[in-house]
């Protein structure tokens, strides 16, 4: 009897969960009708989905009211700062599991970058940018590898992560990745009328401060005071979150990132922590591999990448891990990218080393010289590295559907 009912129990669990992705098949209606003839879809499933049961109890008990919150963090290159990829990803996971908050962002106008469409910015003063793919920048570096600076305290910026018309990312917390010592100045959050809003501001270290809002905000107006002999302020980012019970995915992206640049970022450790991260998604391997062949040197790609997975993994050791291989590519438009099979083979090699999975994206895209085909259809640009907006969109959809095909799996 009790065995019968553990059965029922458990069958019912499997049609909820199977139910509740049943209603957004629909969002990938047109990648399975066979409109892009050069996707290869055989090739969309997850390799190794075993290294992510970890991940995938942990979704099991966000479904099941076991906990709260699961945090995902995507790291990455230009193709992340965007954020077309990581925010098709970021909206099918909450329209599933619940909005959990908008996440992780950088207000890259301030540093005269491109900023997710996403979001909206503005800002007053003098700004000035640091990066850390620019050996010759030499500033503090966080999570993700800008950083802009003010010595001006009349300087503001107004940041609004709710310009999703199909989301909302309202928040009521707050983290602040900023450089906090005697010499910064004093923040003040204002309201559309300069009025000082209602918060409690709590420092956690020297480059991450917690704020928690009485009531529910659309958008940040930073302002500052100066006291003394205050002198600069120092931003490295920030994380919009809210109350509700879901999905955060925080998308950590720089223009021309490698994986060596990220192990420059001195404040990496502690912000990459405050972000507790259930699963890390790490998509680098296209600015390692552009250069010539006779330059690239995969030994040091895998040295550089295992550093840097070495880094997320002492801040959470329990993290699952999914490594993604880049896409195909050409070097100044002219030459075809040898050295992608490389980084390739050298992703599957460190996956085994630190029993990561992996979506194989090289494949799905068709390999070697498919990025002509994907230009062809609309997908990839002219330079034959970056993608359209379309074919980033279908990117971040295939991604999803890669990740929920090997969870709905174990019930098969």
């Amino acid at each position: 009897m009790i065995f019968n009912r553990l059965k029922l129990y458990l069958f019912f669990v499997v049609a909820v969960i199977i139910t509740s992705f049943s209603a957004h098949t629909s969002d990938f209606s047109r990648v399975y009708d066979g409109e892009y003839a050069c996707v290869n879809l055989s090739k969309n499933e997850l390799q190794k989905p075993q290294n992510m049961a970890s991940f995938y109890a942990l979704l099991d008990d966000l479904i099941k009211g076991r906990r709260t919150k699961l945090n995902i963090t995507h790291i990455g290159d230009s193709h992340i700062q965007a954020d077309f990829l990581s925010h098709t990803t970021r909206k099918l996971f909450q329209k599933t599991f619940g909005n959990g908050g908008r996440g992780f962002v950088f207000p890259f106008r301030l540093i005269r970058s491109n900023s997710p469409l996403n979001i909206k910015i503005s800002y007053n003063g003098q700004w000035e940018g640091c990066r850390s793919i620019l050996t010759s920048n030499d500033c503090n570096f966080g999570v993700c590898g800008a950083t802009a600076t003010t010595f001006d305290s009349s300087s503001s910026f107004k940041i609004n992560p709710n310009f999703d018309d199909d989301m909302n990312y309202e928040f009521s917390k707050l983290k602040l990745f900023s450089y906090h010592t005697p010499l910064s100045f004093d923040i003040a959050l204002l309201d559309a009328d300069s009025n000082r809003l209602d918060y409690d501001y709590q420092p956690i270290s020297s480059s991450v401060s917690e704020i928690f809002f009485t009531k529910n905000q659309d958008s940040l107006w930073l302002g500052f005071e100066k006291f003394d002999d205050q002198q600069y302020f120092q931003l490295f980012g920030m994380s919009f979150e809210n109350e509700n019970p879901g999905i955060i995915y925080n998308a950590i992206g720089l223009n021309g990132a490698y994986a060596k640049s990220y192990l420059r970022n001195n404040f990496f450790d502690d912000q990459f922590a405050s972000l507790e991260s259930d699963l890390v998604i790490i998509s680098l391997g296209t600015n390692d591999a552009y250069m010539s062949e006779k330059l690239f040197c995969k030994t040091c790609f895998k040295s550089y990448y295992r550093e840097l997975v070495g880094k997320i993994i002492s801040q959470n050791p329990a993290v699952s891990l999914l490594f993604t291989t880049p896409g195909d590519f050409y070097v100044s438009q002219k030459y075809h990218n040898n050295n992608i099979n490389e980084v390739v083979d050298g992703i599957y090699e460190l996956a085994d080393e630190f029993g990561a999975a992996v979506w194989d994206f090289n494949a799905v895209m068709g390999g070697s010289y498919s990025v002509n085909k994907w230009r062809n259809e609309g997908l990839a640009r002219g330079d034959l590295v970056h993608f359209t907006e379309e074919g980033y969109v279908l990117q971040g959809r295939l991604l999803y559907q890669t990740i929920i095909d090997a969870y709905e799996k174990r019930f098969d």
